[in-house]
């Protein structure tokens, strides 16, 4: 690595990532805080949204390190006939779990609820894989952030630093009319952000255990999309046009017990320090050195 000319970014790579993955999606985002819902405002949350690869990408040139092995995880699809069952598959499997619990608990849901078509559902992957937590997420989060962390903690604790800073990082889609995050009500969004932290252990175990971050974005599409394939009873979740709290409480605990249980199963079987089997990525992996 050639040293740049900016020592705190050479220094604290991880950290200039997350000032810069901030300051370009909340810069780019924040007009659409104050529009009514739009094509423009909706085009400014999508572009604003690509703030963690564009800062990670502007970090690895900045210090001087290989953006094209930084780039090249993004199309990294060898990595085992069952790693991609495990992308596509695992949020089904969530989704199907939590439906079980859901009827074990009576709550909210009919199963005489039409079943998305194939297509929509394949319409609403791609839009995730691309704009929506795909694409526009992951390289960043785990292709740069997760990487450089394994170098100088445990993977559970590098997951959960990101976790924290993701949600964060989310912070104006609460806000911005166009986007559905403004319209969680309070149990909803105290149960994204525990959810988020889940996922965001979910997400490492995927990445440590590949090095690829087109899987981790294949998965974090798929999680995204998958809660679609719930049947949930829509007259139990609005009532007479306003939001049953209790409804969507009792859908987000059967959510956030699964995943947990999930997590709990990958670190009793992989251990915190790795959640995986053998070398995880780490800096050098993505371009950079220790």
């Amino acid at each position: 690595m050639s040293k740049s000319r900016l020592p705190w970014i050479d220094d604290h790579p991880v950290a200039a990532f997350f000032v810069g993955a901030y300051a370009y999606t909340w810069i780019i985002s924040a007009p659409a805080l104050f529009m009514e819902p739009s094509w423009t405002a909706a085009i400014l949350i999508y572009v604003g949204s690509f703030g963690p690869p564009v800062s990670a990408a502007a970090v690895t040139w900045l210090r001087g390190d290989d953006v094209r092995v930084w780039a090249r995880q993004i199309t990294r699809w060898r990595v085992g006939w069952h790693w991609w069952i495990v992308a596509l598959g695992l949020p089904v499997g969530i989704a199907a779990a939590v439906t079980g619990v859901l009827v074990g608990i009576g709550g909210p849901v009919e199963f005489g609820q039409a079943i998305p078509s194939p297509v929509l559902f394949v319409v609403i992957f791609l839009f995730a894989l691309i704009v929506s937590g795909g694409l526009n997420e992951e390289p960043g989060w785990r292709g740069f952030a997760q990487a450089r962390l394994n170098d100088q903690y445990s993977a559970l604790t590098a997951s959960l630093i990101i976790g924290v800073v993701w949600a964060g990082w989310h912070l104006p889609y609460f806000f911005a009319p166009v986007t559905p995050h403004s319209e969680f009500p309070l149990v909803n969004q105290v149960g994204w952000f525990l959810g988020i932290l889940l996922l965001s252990i979910i997400l490492a175990w995927a990445y440590n255990g590949t090095g690829s971050v087109l899987i981790v974005m294949v998965l974090h599409a798929m999680a995204n999309s998958a809660d679609i394939l719930l049947p949930l009873a829509p007259d139990q979740i609005v009532v007479e046009g306003v939001i049953d709290e209790y409804a969507v409480g009792t859908v987000v605990v059967a959510q956030l017990l699964v995943q947990l249980l999930v997590v709990v199963v990958l670190i009793a079987y992989y251990g915190r320090e790795s959640l995986a089997r053998g070398r995880i990525p780490g800096a050098i992996d993505v371009g950079g050195e220790k």
